[in-house]
C-alpha cells in the first residue's frame, strides 16, 4: 500500500458498493486508477471487504513460492 496513492476516483456497483482506487507510480510512469478495492461493501458481500483488485491487462503477476 505504500507504493500506491489513493485518487478521486469512485465507481457504484449495485450488487458490490463503491470502488475506490489507487495509482502507482513505476520508474516515473503512472499508473492512474490501475487498483480499487470496496473498502465498505454491501453486508452480503462483506467478504471482499479491503481486497484489492488490478487490471489484468495492465498487470502481470508472478508468484514466488
Amino acid at each position: 500500500m505504500d507504493l500506491l496513492t489513493p485518487t478521486k476516483s469512485i465507481t457504484h456497483c449495485p450488487y458490490k458498493g463503491d470502488a475506490h482506487y489507487w495509482s502507482l507510480i513505476i520508474d516515473g510512469e503512472e499508473f492512474e486508477d490501475i487498483v480499487w478495492s470496496y473498502e465498505d461493501p454491501i453486508p452480503e458481500m462483506s467478504g471482499i471487504a479491503g481486497l484489492l483488485c488490478f487490471y489484468d491487462e495492465q498487470v502481470t503477476l508472478e508468484v514466488v513460492s
